[in-house]
């Protein structure tokens, strides 16, 4: 019998069962073979799909999954038997699950949790414990399950805008959303090379055909342009607000720990945010010079701030640090509204202050006082043109009283 609520309610007792503490194990021999079995069942509903048709199960399983890595180390989970196969199905089940988001939007977030822990977990395990190449197989299912992520989201607005009402705009589900945005990070930086020029791929294009378009339209709004060019810019607007918080979100799950700052992934994160800042200025420039007609679409507004808000923690907060130093193209006449003490560069910069000193030169938008004063007029101009948009308004005070601290 497959059909709820019997059957979810198994999976409930499965997810439990599947928690058990090692206390409770006479070995770890026992715990070893419990886990080869538990492995060994989610390998066989994987591969037959039973049950997994009915959405109460498939959440339990989805669960399921999710909780896996969060009770067994990656160590214990190389060395089962069948462990790719089970790897190279659960990323088949998670692709396909995105694929379908309309049906497990909910879910999806269980699913991300699996494989962020999985990634995590590599650097304590050695390349040759367990079944062989399973960090190579990990990498490629990853970048599969990433890439996945990105493509079906940006598809995702044309499918609710043509559902025409019938279907739910993940991006209004702020829940969902920021569950899943918390688990991109660490698993977009594991390839993050592959993964940063996929999503400059998509960028590149819709900033350059939403630039085009915003030049068309020049300062009037954009309820008064003909139907094909509404859809137009509600399409390619939704598209660059999910690139928007994909790049906010990843951004921000830079570290400045010595243990996780890989080598030159502050110069991949200059090229996106170089990107995120055009956009915003575009925006910008379009509302100010329309007097307030030109405004984009708010759910986009509210991701620039999203990753304003990302990026002012993860980079400007080392501004005290390095603010000694001339770098980029600031300009005398330009005044941060952050007060902030001036400190003066040791002879010898530090890992941290050469990182910072990389992001901005990469960036290309100037130094950290050009940056911050094109974030603030944002947020002015946001708090002058959209004094009715209760949730804009709040989060621009709520970035501006981070930013003045």
């Amino acid at each position: 019998k497959t059909e709820p609520p019997r059957s979810s309610k198994a999976m409930e007792a499965v997810i439990l069962l599947s928690s058990i503490r090692r206390s409770l194990f006479p070995t770890d021999k026992d715990r070893a073979a419990f886990l080869g079995r538990l492995i060994g069942g989610i390998r066989e509903l994987l591969k037959n799909q039973t049950g997994l048709q009915h959405p109460g199960n498939y959440h339990q399983f989805c669960r399921l999954l999710g909780r896996l890595k969060a009770n067994y180390q990656l160590s214990e989970l190389v060395k089962t038997e069948g462990y790719l196969e089970w790897l190279d199905l659960a990323a088949s089940f998670t692709v396909q699950s995105i694929q379908n988001w309309q049906y497990s939007t909910n879910s999806i977030h269980y699913l991300l949790a699996l494989w962020g822990r999985l990634v995590a977990a590599v650097p304590y395990v050695r390349p040759d414990t367990g079944a062989r190449g399973h960090v190579q197989h990990l990498e490629k299912q990853v970048l599969l399950v990433a890439k996945t992520y990105i493509e079906s989201m940006l598809g995702s607005v044309e499918t609710v805008m043509r559902s025409d009402g019938a279907l739910d705009d993940p991006l209004d589900d702020d829940g969902s959303l920021k569950e899943q945005l918390d688990r991109l990070p660490v698993i977009c930086r594991f390839e993050y090379g592959s993964v940063a020029d996929f999503l400059l791929q998509k960028f590149d294009p819709l900033l350059s055909q939403y630039q085009e378009l915003m030049g068309h339209m020049g300062t009037n709004s954009t309820e008064s342009a003909p139907q094909d060019a509404q859809q137009r810019m509600a399409i390619i607007e939704g598209q660059l607000t999910w690139l928007t918080y994909m790049v906010g979100t990843i951004v921000g799950g830079h570290s400045w720990s010595s243990a996780h700052m890989g080598e030159g992934e502050e110069t991949i994160d200059a090229g996106l945010s170089r990107r995120a800042l055009q956009l915003a200025r575009g925006v910008d420039y379009r509302l100010t010079s329309s007097n307030g007609v030109g405004r984009a679409d708010p759910k986009l507004e509210l991701a620039l701030l999203y990753y304003f808000h990302n990026f002012r923690r993860v980079y400007m907060f080392m501004w005290d640090q390095v603010s000694g130093s001339n770098s980029g193209s600031g300009t005398g006449n330009t005044v941060s509204v952050v007060a902030m003490n001036v400190a003066k560069l040791d002879s010898t910069p530090s890992t941290k202050q050469k990182v910072y000193q990389r992001m901005f030169d990469h960036m290309q938008m100037g130094d950290h006082t050009a940056v911050s004063n094109l974030i603030v007029t944002k947020m002015g101009n946001d708090l002058k043109y959209w004094p009715e948009e209760n949730e804009i308004v709040g989060k621009t005070l709520e970035l501006l009283h981070d930013m003045a601290g």
